[in-house]
């Protein structure tokens, strides 16, 4: 590979790396519990740690199998490691083993669902967003290519999540990662965190114009082609462009409309 073919294939395999550790970025619901003089040092670097370790076996393991079988197709190839009763034990526990490991995730959107003003209880919010990833797993698996199902869902996953995440560490940059956490809870319009009407203007904008100009980049010919991925011959920089766009908007959009933010310990 050279030329736009190899950048288009590195990116889209940081891409696919990336996705993870971001898709769980918007769920620190465990960081709460920990003691307020708990090293920030500490938990990103254990946190990073128990991500990385058992990416590094799975993916040792889909090398292994890859380089014995065809995995073109993960679920033809597999079959040939055993008989087919085990193929469908592989496939139930594939199924419940993303639900278990999305648990967190789960539980997150359904707090989403409820903040956005879907009037649910927490329980049925769960429930609502459990079925929909339990829809796709098996859309995933069963109808249509697993891999090009899987690649194209998380290309078209990090223009969104990718502005999120930047938003939300240049709002940690902003704030010095110094937090008030019962004013966080307060969603009267006395918090400090109000902003105006009840939503953060620049937060939004950021988000939003980091995520269309991050979709024109993105490359997933299973489902959408950006048309300035389109103009570079595949190259998807949908990941780089939503996050610096959206932390650097953020930070200028922020200071324009509320000022310096007041630090607190």
């Amino acid at each position: 590979l050279s030329g736009f073919a190899l950048w288009a294939t590195l990116i889209a395999g940081v891409t696919l790396i990336a996705s993870g550790p971001l898709s769980y970025t918007i769920s620190s619901d465990f960081a709460r519990y920990l003691p307020e003089k708990t090293s920030p040092v500490a938990v990103a670097g254990y946190t990073a740690f128990g991500s990385m370790l058992p990416a590094v076996v799975v993916g040792c393991i889909g090398i292994f199998a890859a380089g014995t079988v065809d995995m073109s197709d993960p679920e033809i190839g597999l079959k040939s490691f055993g008989p087919d009763w085990l193929h469908v034990i592989f496939l139930v526990a594939v199924v419940v083993g993303v639900m278990s490991n999305n648990t967190l995730t789960t539980y997150s959107a359904g707090l989403a669902l409820q903040a956005v003003g879907v009037p649910v209880t927490r329980a049925v919010a769960v429930v609502i967003t459990g079925v929909i990833a339990f829809a796709m797993t098996m859309y995933a698996l069963l109808v249509s290519d697993f891999l090009a199902t899987v690649a194209d869902l998380l290309s078209l996953m990090v223009t969104l999540v990718g502005p999120i995440m930047a938003v939300y560490m240049a709002d940690i940059f902003l704030r010095r990662n110094r937090y008030d956490g019962l004013e966080l809870s307060d969603s009267s319009p006395a918090s400090r965190f109000w902003f105006t009407g009840g939503v953060n203007i620049a937060g939004a904008v950021a988000v939003i114009t980091a995520a269309v100009l991050s979709l024109l980049c993105a490359y997933a010919p299973g489902v959408f082609t950006g048309p300035i991925a389109v103009a570079m011959n595949g190259l998807d920089l949908s990941l780089p462009v939503g996050m610096i766009v959206a932390g650097v908007l953020y930070v200028v959009l922020y200071r324009a409309l509320y000022g310096t933010p007041e630090l607190r310990r």
